[in-house]
């Protein structure tokens, strides 16, 4: 029963996640559709892969005429942020047998690591729970993005109907729904101040991508410093 109980709540969880899903979902599909993917790829794209900002630079680097190794590269640099949401849950899955937190870990995304730890501040880390979260948000992604691709050729524009916004308005709202003191919203400032500066400096795309990893790095190493001294 409690294990049915801690799915559940985990699917529950999963619902605002996939109605934010739905818009960047359906915009990738779109776009999928407008570089020669077909629904199928668009589709076995977001099952595998279930990364929505390597996937829109997949299509970037589509549109740009770009080599596959740039893809795969690009991708590579962008989502080492999972490493560190990985390592920082590690200790909320001391319960969890290891092969299955692997397994399920991969649906980590950066909504779900939101919704998680937030509910690890309160509650013990269960299988259960993740799979209802993790699963969920990724079926969510896989169905938006389908709907998206199989839609994309009635819509020229995605610009027109504000979907270029949807994941930028994402994570401001996940930013609203983590910060829970003062010291975490320096701790955002620091680090959104040091994207921009290192972007201003190294203004290429796979510089920046670097930027986002070393500027997570070094607001998390003053939140830390933060948090002891307050």
């Amino acid at each position: 029963m409690i294990k049915n109980e801690e799915l559940l709540t985990g699917i529950k969880d999963a619902f605002p996640i996939v109605l934010g899903y739905l818009p960047l979902g359906f915009a990738f599909g779109v776009l999928a559709n407008q570089v020669g993917m077909t629904v199928f790829q668009a589709g076995l794209m977001s099952l595998m892969c279930f990364t929505g900002a390597g996937q829109y630079i997949a299509i970037g680097v589509m549109q740009a005429g770009g080599a596959v190794f740039t893809i795969i590269m690009a991708n590579l640099l962008v989502n080492l942020r999972y490493l560190l949401f990985a390592t920082s849950m590690v200790p909320h899955l001391k319960n969890v047998p290891p092969g299955l937190a692997t397994l399920l870990s991969y649906g980590l995304t950066d909504e779900t690591y939101a919704v998680a730890m937030t509910r690890y501040q309160d509650h013990e880390a269960t299988a259960s729970y993740m799979a209802g979260l993790n699963i969920t948000s990724h079926i969510g992604w896989i169905s938006s993005s389908l709907g998206g691709a199989i839609l994309g050729t009635f819509i020229s524009n995605t610009d027109k109907i504000g979907l270029n916004f949807a994941l930028p308005a994402m994570y401001i709202c996940l930013l609203v729904f983590v910060v829970g003191k003062r010291s975490d919203a320096l701790v955002a400032g620091i680090s959104a101040t040091l994207c921009l500066l290192f972007g201003f400096i190294f203004p290429s795309t796979m510089a920046n991508m670097s930027n986002i990893i070393i500027a997570t790095i070094i607001a998390a190493t003053l939140g830390v410093v933060i948090d002891e001294r307050y």
